[in-house]
């Protein structure tokens, strides 16, 4: 009995070892490939602005990616416009795509310096953007899955 003990105890480190060191290694999931698609002007104020940007995902692997959480940086034109985290609940499906929505408020005042030179002569048609951030999935031992795009986003809303 005390044979089938070891046995079994040798088995699971084994097995636990092999999963840390595949935990360790980044190389369970790999990481998607997530794109700005939009960014709307959903409404504008003194006080306020609310911004809707629209994301796309793409899931490289051969099984689906349940998202819990978005942390993202976006950058306009060289100047930080948003940033932050939000909880996901969404599945992108596996070597498939999907898109999500985040909705940011950015404070008017606080703000202006930062998107005075973006909003000048009114809201453009178009902008550069650098995106940076990662996704938590809700996958066992998986780490967060770094993210990174950049290119050029067509801007729709209200003009001022």
């Amino acid at each position: 009995m005390n044979y089938c003990f070891s046995r079994q105890f040798f088995g699971l480190t084994i097995v636990a070892g092999f999963l840390a060191g595949c935990a360790n290694s980044g190389n369970l999931v790999d990481a998607p490939t997530v794109s700005l698609t939009s960014v709307e002007l959903a409404e504008f104020d003194l006080k306020r602005q609310i911004f809707h940007l629209g994301f796309d995902v793409d899931n490289p692997n051969p099984f689906p990616l349940p998202v819990k959480a978005v942390e993202y940086s976006l950058i306009f034109d060289d100047k930080k416009f948003a940033g932050g985290a939000m909880e996901g609940k969404f599945t992108v499906p596996a070597g498939g795509q999907d898109a999500f929505v985040i909705s940011v408020e950015i404070d008017t005042l606080n703000t202006v310096s930062q998107i005075s030179s973006l909003l000048r002569g009114g809201m453009p048609d178009q902008v550069h953007y650098e995106l940076h951030g990662s996704l938590t999935v809700d996958i066992p031992f998986a780490r967060p899955l770094p993210f990174s795009s950049s290119g050029i986003v067509n801007v729709r809303g209200s003009r001022f």
